[in-house]
């Protein structure tokens, strides 16, 4: 469904002492993966490694500087009507959920906007209390949150309204940015509980942004290493204890120790 070919990312250097410099820094190597509909695919790594610039290529935020990024044959970066395609198959959930909603909107307006973008794609008229309510009672929460701020809610139960606001334009791929690493261990396993019931039932792909292998296995099907920009090791999640790569062994052994 994804595919991934040579992708190379750099950034101007800040370091240069001329501001009209063009000294680069190369941060993300010529990554190459393949992302199957109906699967979730891991990327994990380090802080510094390169993921969330990845996750930012993905998404269609950052043109790679080299490569080719195709979503079902549709090369992403030739044209912005392909980049405007894929904005309308792939949402995204961050890792803060605070600054990704708007601390003024009540809990059926953060979710309306993302049923706004669907009404606005197939141009369908869509009762939007009853479509909310339908949001709320997919991701656990019930209409008593309609009228509520974010600050009236717990993390877990905010996440879930971003959750809902993601589905509701109904996308294909799910782009999960650290989405569960603000949360403490037990709503962690709730909400991933969620997103595999919500996965299996809309038939979504998620690409699960994440510095915690242990996430990684709980949720994943395939994983990829990613350290200063590369890829070091790529395989099934099933088979982690198969890897040669000393960092991916790094990575395992250390929650095995934990």
């Amino acid at each position: 469904m994804i595919k991934l070919r040579d992708i190379c990312v750099s950034f101007r250097n800040e370091k240069q002492e001329s501001f009209f410099g063009k000294t680069r820094k190369q941060v993300i190597f010529n990554i190459s993966l393949n992302i199957a509909q109906g699967t979730c695919l891991g990327i994990l790594g380090e802080s510094g490694s390169g993921k969330s610039t990845l996750g930012r290529v993905i998404c269609g935020m950052l043109k790679p500087d080299s490569g080719i990024y195709t979503l079902n044959d549709m090369e992403i970066y030739k044209s912005k009507s392909n980049k405007k395609i894929l904005q309308e198959k792939l949402s995204i959930v961050f890792q803060d959920y605070t600054t990704s909603t708007n601390p003024r909107f009540k809990i059926k307006d953060i979710i309306a906007e993302g049923l706004f973008v669907y009404k606005k794609r197939t141009k369908k008229n869509i009762d939007l209390k009853k479509e909310i309510v339908h949001l709320l009672e997919m991701v656990g929460l019930d209409e008593t949150f309609l009228n509520r701020f974010p600050h009236q809610l717990s993390g877990g139960q905010l996440q879930r309204v971003c959750i809902a606001r993601a589905v509701a334009c109904q996308p294909e791929v799910i782009l999960l940015d650290e989405a569960i690493s603000s949360l403490d261990a037990h709503t962690q396993v709730q909400v991933m509980d969620l997103l595999k019931e919500l996965k299996e039932k809309l038939n979504l792909t998620y690409i699960f942004i994440t510095h915690d292998l242990t996430s990684i296995t709980y949720l994943c099907d395939e994983v990829v290493f990613l350290k200063d920009g590369k890829i070091t090791e790529s395989l099934k999640v099933k088979d982690l204890n198969k890897t040669t790569d000393e960092y991916a062994k790094k990575l395992i052994h250390s929650i095995i120790e934990f």
